[in-house]
């Protein structure tokens, strides 16, 4: 493998194991950067990470559970002291129980929150002193478009990505001076396992309700989310990128379609 635009950098990344963590972790190794690999399913993250290895790249993968503020913490010195320090964090891990308010418990509410936001929370604190002895750093987290924007029967879930995109404003402001940059993206209908076993459960393919008529794929989120961790949005924090395909972008009245 040729040496990169993230050569000498080490990345540390949730989620891992699949989908949008696994299109991050293959292209930031594919660019020379080494790669920290985190995953619920410890096999998951290994498989990713025999991958890389196998391509010619640098790969370490660890079992985390992003709701264990232990696990957390073990995660971060061992990405900290085999990355040789901590130059950027994606923070991707992420869950959704479609339920109204009415619906869904205490305990579910609760665990939505701690995978969605408290993980967030926890890793950046972590993470951070580790990119200021580097002397600076990019975090990068994996919010939704349902953070900017209600997703209906989705309670937990809005209100988590929405605390994604506003803690990530946050700390924008807070660590400009330590030329850390704190970005999100806020990706639209990805095709990830989360939403093949929607499909799966509804007996075929969903079609994605966008102007563009189709899922994204894990690296169409992949590619924006490395662009924002690189030198060349050095000038870019606090920004929140939709990536969904003008989902967003303006709204349709049906009945004006035949006219």
């Amino acid at each position: 493998m040729t040496a990169g635009r993230f050569a000498g950098q080490t990345a540390a990344i949730t989620a891992a194991g699949a989908g949008i963590g696994r299109a991050i972790a293959r292209l930031w190794a594919d660019q020379g950067g080494v790669a920290m690999l985190s995953d619920r399913s410890g096999e998951a993250a290994d498989a990713v990470a025999a991958e890389i290895v196998a391509a010619g790249g640098h790969a370490h993968a660890s079992a985390l559970d992003v709701r264990d503020g232990g696990g957390i913490d073990a995660f971060v010195a061992t990405a900290a002291r085999l990355g040789d320090g901590i130059d950027v964090l994606f923070n991707v891990a992420g869950t959704n129980l479609p339920k109204t308010v009415e619906d869904i418990d205490d305990d579910e509410w609760q665990m939505v929150m701690d995978t969605n936001l408290t993980s967030i929370f926890r890793l950046c604190k972590r993470a951070i002193p580790h990119m200021r002895r580097r002397g600076g750093g990019a975090i990068v987290n994996i919010a939704s478009i349902a953070g900017v924007m209600g997703e209906k029967r989705c309670s937990a879930y809005s209100a988590s990505k929405g605390g994604v995109v506003l803690l990530t404003r946050n700390m924008a402001m807070d660590f400009a001076s330590a030329n850390i940059r704190v970005n999100a993206i806020c990706p639209g209908s990805t095709r990830t396992p989360r939403i093949e076993g929607y499909w799966a459960r509804a007996g075929k393919p969903g079609v994605a309700d966008c102007p563009m008529g189709r899922y994204a794929e894990p690296e169409e989120i992949a590619r924006p989310a490395l662009f924002l961790a690189s030198s060349d949005a050095s000038y870019i924090t606090g920004a929140s990128l939709v990536v969904d395909g003008g989902l967003t972008a303006g709204f349709r009245i049906a009945s004006l379609d035949t006219i």
